[in-house]
């Protein structure tokens, strides 16, 4: 991923305003690794030939080969060709993985470039879009992966173009399309010719006008597609419903700000996991001038779930397993919002901001039958609007008793994490209405934010405020942590998310120096 980083680095390069490049960082923070990268670590481990001067690898069954080269950056897989007569058929018969940073010139990457004239940036911005269209042309496909982040589609309409129609051809079976759009209101239209690549497996889409599908043939489909990312696109509800439709065995669709009406419906008989992130500018009418979401849902039994002012709805086969929330909005439970089959729910919140907490007990009526709670307590400092006006009062252990019972907290819930820790009164007291009505309870984790210890002061208090808690199971284990993580900020991992078999995408153990090693 580093030369996919780089691409991030030099957004500013490409014209791309401070707006768009955040943009652009968050959708390529979601991307999936590419299978091939230009990092070698063991090449240095192996001898640059056999001591008796054979070449076995040449030896080795076409099958082994075309494998070897399909796990070869693009350039690299190409200068195989040269090695002899049947490293070329080789070449011309492998299923490729095409990431358009590895064509960028190598003595541009990890140089710290950050800036550079105009003229430069076009220059490097043509020399990448014709070595894509070299390879795309070149080479009789299939296409096992293809990557294309580093083009302003609107500038290249004639490259767009042709390079659809090859992937179409040549069977592309992965594709990751980004525009790399320099404001967030470009008008780049996505080519309906995207429709006709009916091999992908995977698909991944950013920053387009996404095209009218009520002019699209109704024979179109995405017979094999399992994967879906839709990043900042500019489409209607029922262009979603259209394509959800077309995509009989979809199993996990990722949504992150998409630019449509906040009412956003999703119904598949096939889908497993469903994960959004949006970033939606409300009314002032309604006092809250930024409402962000991070939803994540696996499951399988019908179910509504409502966030505030927007309304997020899922329609799902059986077995939701996991929720990942996070809103400055109030949702009260209803047989329309309550979602009994999740079993692992993960909230982002400010304890110490009243309209927050206040939705706390709210949002957890939601899901009934929760057995794992994740907790990421938000720095009250950072305020998105103006003073808390809704409600009096303070908010101390009091105010938690007084919000009445909640289901899971009092039956279901076997294991508390609580992450971002400060030692601010609000989350002790918070911790505390936990601990004395979670009758199962049987781990608390609290894991403190960056620059403290478990044996600081904020350590030592919150086991002293633990103590004189009356635990409503006396055997409930209590854990404290330091983070893993070198600054204060968000430890979700999304990419983890999206991984099905990951039994549990919020544990941060699985977090080394503050990177994630789970994907």
């Amino acid at each position: 991923m580093d030369d996919i980083a780089e691409l991030v680095a030099r957004g500013m390069d490409f014209g791309m305003d401070i707006t768009m490049l955040s943009f652009i960082k968050s959708a390529f923070t979601n991307l999936p690794y590419p299978p091939a990268a230009t990092a070698a670590p063991l090449s240095g481990a192996v001898p640059p030939r056999a001591p008796d001067g054979v070449d076995r690898i040449s030896r080795l069954p076409g099958s082994i080969l075309r494998d070897i080269v399909s796990r070869l950056p693009v350039k690299d897989a190409g200068r195989t060709t040269v090695l002899s007569k049947r490293w070329r058929r080789v070449w011309h018969t492998t299923p490729l993985v095409l990431v358009d940073a590895h064509l960028l010139p190598r003595g541009s990457i990890g140089t710290g470039r950050r800036r550079q004239s105009h003229f430069g940036a076009e220059a490097e911005q043509r020399v990448l879009t014709d070595a894509v269209s070299t390879v795309l042309t070149t080479h009789p496909g299939p296409f096992r992966c293809v990557y294309l982040l580093g083009t302003p589609m609107e500038t290249h309409r004639d490259e767009l173009a042709l390079w659809l129609q090859h992937l179409a051809a040549k069977a592309v079976q992965e594709l990751f399309f980004i525009n790399r759009a320099r404001t967030t209101d470009n008008k780049a239209h996505l080519p309906a010719t995207l429709f006709r690549c009916t091999f992908l497996t995977k698909l991944y889409i950013g920053f387009w006008l996404f095209p009218e599908t009520a002019t699209l043939p109704r024979t179109v489909a995405f017979p094999y597609l399992r994967e879906l990312g839709l990043f900042c696109l500019v489409m209607k509800e029922e262009d979603l419903t259209f394509v959800l439709d077309k995509c009989p065995v979809l199993e996990k669709l990722l949504i992150d700000g998409g630019r449509w009406p906040v009412c956003l419906r999703v119904r598949s008989h096939s889908l497993r996991l469903v994960e959004a992130h949006f970033s939606l500018r409300l009314p002032e009418s309604h006092q809250k001038s930024l409402w962000n979401t991070l939803h994540t849902w696996r499951g399988s039994c019908c179910g509504k779930l409502g966030v505030g002012m927007p309304l997020v709805s899922a329609t799902c086969p059986p077995r939701s397993r996991l929720a990942m929330l996070r809103s400055c909005a109030e949702t009260k439970a209803s047989p329309n919002t309550i979602v009994p089959s999740v079993q692992m729910l993960a909230l982002q919140v400010k304890l110490g901001t009243r309209i927050e907490a206040r939705m706390l007990p709210s949002f957890l009526r939601c899901f009934p039958n929760v057995e794992t709670l994740y907790i990421q307590s938000e720095n009250d400092d950072y305020k998105f609007w103006g003073p808390q006006l809704t409600g009096t009062g303070k908010l101390n252990l009091k105010f938690w008793k007084e919000a009445g019972p909640i289901e899971c907290v009092q039956r279901h819930i076997k294991k508390v994490v609580l992450r971002e820790f400060h030692g601010t009164r609000s989350e002790l007291d918070f911790l505390k209405f936990i601990a004395e009505h979670a009758q199962v309870l049987e781990k608390m984790v609290i894991v403190l934010t960056h620059g403290h210890s478990p044996s600081d002061p904020i350590g030592a208090n919150l086991r002293a405020k633990m103590a004189s808690a009356k635990w409503a199971n006396a055997c409930c284990e209590l854990t404290i942590f330091q983070t893993p993580f070198h600054v204060e900020g968000t430890a979700w991992c999304y990419l983890s998310a999206f991984d099905l078999s990951n039994p549990d995408p919020f544990d941060v153990s699985k977090c080394l120096d503050g990177k994630c090693q789970s994907h």
